[in-house]
């Protein structure tokens, strides 16, 4: 089967797109519990294009016409990708405006040409030579950080005490941030993902606003000092390669920043604990993968695919269309649901089984695909083997601890473990 193999029932009536859009339903807590179960499956069977009059959106969730929408940047845009679902009230945009908002196109919220002038300045910080070449430090940096763990006591808790430090650590390192201040800049980057949830009250978000300003002066004036003083790393050679009429403002540089400091952890850090889970779960798997690396890397893909750590990203149609045989306006959000697609059962077979002898385990979407597929996709993937292989190796006998079941941070977008509590054993 191929990604060309449209093989999608037949479109759904209205009446059922509409029902199964109903079940899009990302702030419950059996959604967030697995939406494979409460979503997915249903949309794959019944209406694999759907839509919510919640969300006012078309829901595309099987392979084939979530990798229609990929394949076309210039119908399926990503300019307004970073607008919010529901619409800022007055009170909230003005306090927002006192900064940089909305934030200038970037990596995300950008679409060719404009985006693929931004992607070739950021590439050659992800280059396979410059990733194989920061892989003993990022090794060094798993190994500190698991011996750490190893001569505590106590009990622990993954994603607090392992997950976040060690990507936290690397993209700190690669993008010129102090190390030290990387706790606070996740609680302003939290703020900022809260202004998009519409379960959130005014006052929060009033209270996010605040705290996502104070995010982009610090950026502002740590670029203000790379500018008088480079140095050895991405906000730098950033400056560097745009100089003259053609450099970046310090605007569009906060916009780079807010979202590649996001992506260089959050995305890892869910993905080590979504993986630390199914390991965990299973010792003799745990045993395992210390000595087989090809193990370690399908199970790494299959959690790829099984929890991505983006599940979904919104797109607006430049004109009108038809997707799966469902005619789409123009201008109409369409949600595209990279988590859906790897448990389409016409690519995945038994899609609900974490298969590490599965064939085509690496055809997921768990990184995106096309134009805006993850740029650090390489990175990420060491990042998770050096962090399994230097846990395994100093911890062999962890375990999770006794009663601990998955659950996950209510996102409309993230898959992120809420915790993965643990024993040393």
């Amino acid at each position: 089967m191929t990604d060309d193999a449209r093989v999608s029932p037949s479109p759904a009536s209205e009446a059922e797109r509409l029902a199964v859009g109903d079940l899009f339903q990302p702030f419950s807590p059996v959604y967030q519990e697995d939406p494979a179960r409460s979503f997915y499956a249903e949309a794959h069977a019944r209406a694999p294009v759907a839509y919510s009059k919640a969300f006012f959106a078309y829901l595309v969730t099987s392979h084939a016409e979530v990798m229609h929408v990929l394949r076309d940047p210039g119908l399926f845009s990503s300019a307004r990708l970073l607008e919010p679902v529901v619409p800022f009230t007055p009170e909230l945009l003005a306090r927002l405006q006192q900064g940089t908002f909305p934030l200038p196109p970037g990596l995300f919220n950008n679409d060719p040409p404009s985006h693929t002038r931004a992607r070739l300045l950021f590439s050659k910080a992800f280059t396979p030579n410059r990733v194989a070449e920061m892989e003993p430090q990022i090794r060094r940096f798993a190994g500190e950080l698991a011996a750490e763990l190893a001569s505590g006591q106590g009990e622990l808790e993954m994603m607090r005490d392992f997950t976040f430090k060690l990507p936290m650590r690397v993209i700190a390192a690669l993008v010129g941030v102090p190390y030290e201040d990387m706790p606070q800049l996740k609680l302003w980057q939290d703020d900022w993902f809260k202004l998009y949830d519409p379960a959130l009250d005014e006052a929060a978000k009033l209270t996010a606003a605040d705290g996502f300003l104070a995010y982009q002066r610090y950026y502002a004036d740590l670029i203000a000092e790379r500018r008088a003083k480079p140095a050895d790393d991405l906000i730098s050679a950033l400056l560097r390669a745009r100089e003259g009429e053609d450099a970046l403002s310090t605007e569009e540089l906060i916009s780079h920043l807010v979202v590649l400091l996001f992506a260089g952890y959050e995305t890892s850090a869910s993905l080590m604990g979504s993986l630390l889970f199914a390991l965990l779960g299973e010792p003799s798997l745990w045993q395992r993968v210390g000595e087989d690396a090809a193990l370690l890397q399908a199970a790494i893909e299959e959690t790829l695919r099984m929890h991505a750590s983006v599940q979904m990203e919104p797109r607006h149609t430049t004109r009108a269309t038809s997707v799966g045989g469902v005619e789409i306006p123009a201008g109409a959000t369409v949600m595209t649901f990279f988590g859906a697609a790897n448990y389409d059962p016409r690519v995945f077979p038994d899609p609900l089984r974490f298969d590490l002898t599965r064939p085509n385990g690496a055809r997921h979407l768990g990184f995106g695909w096309g134009v805006h597929s993850c740029l650090g996709a390489s990175l990420a993937r060491l990042e998770v083997r050096a962090a399994i292989q230097a846990l395994r190796a100093a911890l062999p006998n962890l375990r999770l601890a006794e009663g601990a079941r998955r659950s996950y941070l209510p996102s409309l977008f993230f898959r992120t473990p809420a915790a993965v509590p643990a024993v040393r054993g």
